[in-house]
This record gives C-alpha cells, structure tokens and sequence, in this order.
C-alpha cells in the first residue's frame, strides 16, 4: 500500500530535512510521490529500481521529510555528456500540494546543487513547460537561470493530470552554480532580500522592452496577440498566462495558441541569439524578459 500523503502543510517555523535516499523502500514512497504530485498513470512513473540504479551509478535521488519522516518532496538527476562537457541534469523535481509555498522546493534545489559541486560540476540543465508562470517565477527569480534553447514536443503525448492535451514543448534551463549571481542567491542574502526578489521590479530599461508577444483580452483568460518575431532591441518581453491550468480546463483551444504564439516567438529569438534571463509574473499575465547573449 503508497504511503499516506499529508492533508495540511507545515505548521509555521517547521522546517523539512533534506536527505539522499538509496533504500528500495524509500524509492518506492518516491513512486507514489510522482502519481501525486503529477497525477501519473503507474506506467508513467519512474520504477523505483530505475531509481535505484541510477543511484548506484552517480546519480542523485534527495527526499524532503516532514519532522513525522512523511516523504513531502523530492528531486532526482544524473550526471550527463554534452559536447565532450559534463553536467548534472535534474529530471524530476515535485512537491506535494500541502507543502507547496514552504521553501520545500528551494531546499531541495540547493541540496541538488551542492550534490552536484560534490560531484565536481559546473552547470546543471533542466527542462519546463514555458507556460508554467510558477515554475518560470521560480526558476528566474529563485535560482538565476538563463535559457536558450526550446523544445517542440519534448515528450511527445503526455496523459498525465499536468501535461494531458497538450503539445509537451520545453525550455531547458541551465544554472550556473559557481556564477557569483546563484551564490548570492542561494547562499549570500537573507528572507528579506528573497521577499523583495519575490515582489521586485525590472529595472527601466528593461520595462521598456519592447513585446515580441503580448496579451489582449477576451475569454476565460488572456488571448496571446500576434508574436513579433522581428524585433531589433537589446531586449524584448514575451507574454504568457498566468494560470495556464485555468485555461487548460476551461478553454483548451485558447491553451493551445498560447503554446503556438509562444513557441513562434521563442524559437525566432533564440535563433537570433536571445536568451531568456528573468521572469516577472503578475496576476493575469506573466513575461520573460530575453536579452541577446551573443
């Protein structure tokens, strides 16, 4: 029988602790974590003996336990080749709702980072939905990644509660976990500096940004204009949802062109040489703020 999974968050001040896991039997809990957090068909999932190979083979699978020992979170990556240059690449990472909104997610990235610089890496790589404005806020905002490249499809057709009913396109990120800008971040400010990151603003030049993508409105939700994939600025703004599970549920056709409007104006940018840099969410609409990187 799958572990029970917490109906309530923490009680404030209460904090998760991080640890590797490396027992079968806790990597089955992790099976059960994945079907929750993502609604996955047991198909789906990751099997625990995958999990445990590649745990045996310099891969990293990290829990986050409630003070109870209730597995709340976890994230699981390995190290991988690219061009002859080794990185960490992160897989999987997901926490359960009642813990959402508790820093579980950021303990879990930094102890992913420091199990990384253990292994000697520089960089790790991870791939989102772009039109997941929680992860795009966390990802900017929280941890400093940049990214430059944009998957159609990645995954193919995806059934899971998360994915279902739409093309599985994917920004890869990569975070540079030497940069003096993570450092900063993760270890050099304190709840003070991470809430005002939380609540920032860009700076002016960067508001003035022309859009490559914008929002109008009309419908359940926001409507993606017509993508300019032309511009020349040292920075554009390209528009997203800000609840793309909202839209998902209540007009999947408007779903879809935001994923098309979207996918046009990244992939014409990227290839001009513009990565994405931040991230600035807001209550109906979000925006990536990309820069040319060249």
């Amino acid at each position: 029988m799958p572990p029970s999974l917490p109906a309530t968050g923490p009680s404030p001040g209460v904090e998760v602790a991080v640890r590797p896991i490396t027992d079968l039997a806790t990597l089955r809990q992790v099976e059960a974590l994945q079907q929750a957090v993502w609604g996955m068909a047991p198909l789906d999932v990751v099997p625990a003996h995958q999990l445990l190979a590649a745990t045996a083979a310099g891969g990293v699978v990290l829990g986050a336990f409630a003070p109870d020992g209730t597995l709340v979170g976890f994230c699981y990556g390995f190290v991988g080749m690219r061009d002859g240059h080794p990185f960490f690449y992160s897989h999987m990472a997901g926490v359960v709702d009642a813990y959402r909104g508790h820093a579980v997610g950021l303990a879990l990235k930094r102890a992913q980072r420091e199990a990384a610089l253990a292994c000697g890496l520089d960089r790790m790589v991870w791939t989102f939905d772009p039109l997941q404005s929680a992860n795009a806020h966390f990802n900017f905002r929280k941890l400093g990644v940049t990214a430059r490249r944009y998957y159609v499809d990645y995954y193919g057709e995806m059934s899971d509660a998360l994915n279902r009913g739409l093309p599985s396109d994917r920004l890869e990120v990569d975070w540079e976990l030497r940069s003096p800008e993570v450092v900063a971040r993760l270890e050099g400010e304190g709840e003070q500096a991470d809430a005002r990151r939380a609540e920032g603003r860009w700076d002016a030049a960067a508001q003035e940004a022309p859009a490559a993508l914008e929002a109008t409105a009309g419908g359940p939700g926001p409507r993606p204009g017509d993508p300019f994939t032309d511009l020349d600025a040292p920075a554009v703004r390209l528009a997203i949802p800000a609840d793309l599970g909202r839209l998902r549920r209540e007009d999947p056709g408007l779903a879809l062109a935001w994923r098309e409007a979207t996918r046009t104006a990244f992939l014409a940018y990227f290839a001009r040489g513009y990565a994405a840099v931040d991230f600035l969410r807001g209550p109906t609409v979000g925006h990536y703020l990309l820069r040319t990187v060249r």
